[in-house]
């Protein structure tokens, strides 16, 4: 199908129509129709924020808050604010993007090129140059095309250039450094009895009273989520290269086409230095001195020819004159010869530099070649499939009946949850490389058959989501074994909240603190110095917190950063550090810039809002809730 589109755009009759279709889009206005319509959720000085950038951008928030906490869903993080931090974030970018444009700010093509292959991940780890096929893969899975990943490198470029010099040259204030490096470097000498698990005694059994109360007190560990129950159909050129067979002819055809295009191998070049003479006599006397490393300005001054030119890299297309493009390519570097040009004057010239042509073989490109024209074959099917299910869409067909006058498969999937799970906890695991799809079965309607949509690289999908099973607690009898792990660790650590708790007052009533740990066998002393920033073992950042909240000879009684045994703490010393190393002034750089930085980010962000007189009146919030997968409850019915 494909094939047939390029040839029939190549008749005339097809281009009169082209041109007749692009005046009439121009008479009637109508200047977006390549663009998805009605997708802009906010338009800000021109820079548009679309439906799918929200949402890209809120999944890659969302997989990044996971990393932290697993269980955390949709619902939650637009609970939390997230979404609409992720949207402020969109705005405030297109409002420095509009900002650059009017500055003529921009990035080249060749910069975004560098960045890209900048990538650490797509750099072969054997030649060191740049793995075109880390990159597709990694576009495949983020499910991108290169298109939009090169805009947000062009952007992110674009905003590096505006604000980079914002934070240049900051300087600050000696006493503020001098105050943060004391404050950074103090010392605190930290004792604690540990309290062990085993000093919380047996635990009973609890009664389902007990169970049920740990569930209602704790729902986040007993809710079912939300889940959706689907009918997919898919297109996707993988699903057809199986079908496809390329033959021997069309592989050798296609390598000498690249030869012929020069698409392949890196070309021969020459690097050289020329001097134009009118005779052949001064052009051959120029030539001897040239090989004997003469300067070339010398020389034409001396023999009176023109002022000599260096030529760097020139391939064989870029030499106009034949007789002069034969001599240079049988040369080597080093050689000087003098050459008459087709005009009649001759020219004296040494070669500097000479590459010789690399073309790899057919047997190299044999397989990439294949994989090539198997794709291209694999696309000409997809296509031609498409088209079967659009017409039979536009039909009034249901998506399963389109698919069956296409000859495409239907998938039909039991209710999973966003994270792709089912009932049973088991993973629908082909969602985790089409992560694009899951997300809009969670924000589509039930009950409506949607229409094709792209994604990935060249994939197309639709969809309805067939039944919504709300999210619900469990029930007791579905919960039993995890209420009673969740009891039992609540039991416990209240029972040694209590022990720590006895040991804090014996502590305070003066007792020796090496004693009380000596007492009791589930007891045992730690100790540490450590700065404000510094942590070991059981000293996490918590208790190394609270250790700089208290007076020196003060106790107080917490958790351990490691397990589930409890701590009483006491601070028996404070010292200042005579020599900060490296990191602690380090770190007080660090703070200085990170606050000044947050004065400027603060000051940038208030003038941009008023420069576009920006509200939240502006925003399309249907868009933006579609975008971050709300739904509506009255179509749940």
């Amino acid at each position: 199908m494909l094939s047939a589109v390029r040839n029939a755009v190549k008749s005339p009759f097809a281009l009169v129509i082209v041109v007749l279709l692009v005046a009439s889009f121009a008479l009637w206005g109508v200047n977006d129709v390549f663009r998805a319509p009605g997708d802009a959720i906010t338009t800000v000085g021109g820079e548009r924020v679309t439906v799918s950038e929200l949402r890209i951008n809120f999944e890659r928030r969302l997989q990044t808050e996971r990393q932290e906490n697993p269980t955390l869903t949709n619902a939650q993080a637009r609970e939390q604010g997230i979404g609409d931090d992720v949207l402020g974030q969109l705005v405030l970018n297109a409002m420095l993007r509009s900002q650059a444009r009017s500055l003529g700010i921009a990035a080249s093509d060749e910069a975004i090129r560098e960045e890209i292959r900048d990538f650490d991940a797509f750099t072969d780890p054997l030649t060191g140059g740049f793995d075109r096929l880390a990159y597709q893969n990694f576009l495949r899975q983020s499910g991108q095309r290169e298109r939009q990943f090169e805009n947000e490198i062009r952007n992110d470029l674009v905003l590096r250039q505006m604000t980079g010099s914002l934070f240049e040259g900051i300087d600050h204030p000696d006493v503020y450094r001098s105050i943060l490096t004391r404050y950074l470097s103090e010392v605190r000498d930290i004792e604690a009895i540990v309290i062990s698990p085993a000093a919380a005694g047996e635990i009973g059994d609890p009664t389902d009273e007990d169970l049920q109360a740990t569930i209602d007190n704790n729902p986040q560990f007993f809710t079912a989520p939300e889940r959706r129950a689907f009918t997919l159909v898919r297109l996707r050129p993988e699903d057809y290269l199986q079908s496809v067979e390329v033959a021997e002819d069309e592989i050798a055809a296609q390598y000498e086409y690249e030869l012929e295009t020069g698409s392949i191998g890196t070309p021969a070049t020459r690097t050289y230095t020329q001097i134009a003479f009118d005779d052949a006599e001064s052009a051959q006397q120029a030539a001897a001195r040239l090989a004997d490393n003469m300067s070339p300005a010398d020389i034409a001054a001396e023999l009176g020819g023109n002022p000599p030119s260096r030529l760097e890299e020139r391939q064989a297309f870029q030499v106009p004159d034949n007789a002069v493009r034969d001599a240079l390519f049988e040369a080597a570097a080093g050689d000087a010869f003098a050459v008459e040009t087709r005009f009649g004057n001759w020219f004296a010239i040494v070669v500097e530099d000479a590459q010789e042509d690399e073309i790899p073989t057919l047997e190299d490109r044999r397989e990439e070649i294949r994989d090539t024209l198997a794709t291209a074959a694999a696309e000409d099917l997809l296509y031609g499939d498409l088209g079967e299910y659009e017409e039979a869409r536009g039909n009034g067909f249901s998506i399963e009946e389109s698919a069956i006058a296409a000859g495409l498969p239907i998938e039909v999937f039991q209710a999973i949850d966003e994270q792709g799970r089912a009932e049973d906890g088991s993973f629908a695991l082909g969602f985790f490389r089409e992560p694009e799809i899951l997300a809009d079965i969670f924000a589509r309607p039930p009950l409506i058959d949607s229409e094709l949509q792209s994604y990935g690289d060249g994939s197309f999908y639709a969809v309805r989501v067939d039944e919504v099973i709300d999210s619900r607690t469990r029930t007791l009898e579905e919960a039993r074994d995890d209420a009673e792990s969740v009891w039992r660790l609540q039991e416990v650590d209240t029972r040694l909240e209590d022990v720590a708790e006895d040991v804090l007052a014996l502590v305070e009533d003066g007792q020796d603190f090496n004693a009380i740990a000596d007492a009791n066998p589930n007891f045992r002393i730690e100790q540490a110095g450590l700065r404000r920033n510094e942590t070991s073992d059981i000293f996490n950042r918590q208790v190394v917190g609270l250790a700089f909240a208290l007076d020196i000879g003060e106790a107080e009684a917490t958790r351990s950063g490691t397990g589930r045994a409890h701590l009483v703490i006491r601070v028996a010393d404070a010292h200042d550090g005579e020599a900060p190393p490296a990191d602690v002034l380090a770190q007080v750089d660090d703070f200085l810039n990170q606050g000044y930085r947050g004065d400027i980010d603060s000051s940038l962000v208030s003038a941009l809002y008023r420069e576009f007189d920006f509200s939240a009146d502006q925003i399309e919030t249907d868009l933006r809730d579609q975008a971050l997968g709300v739904v509506d409850p009255n179509q749940l019915q």
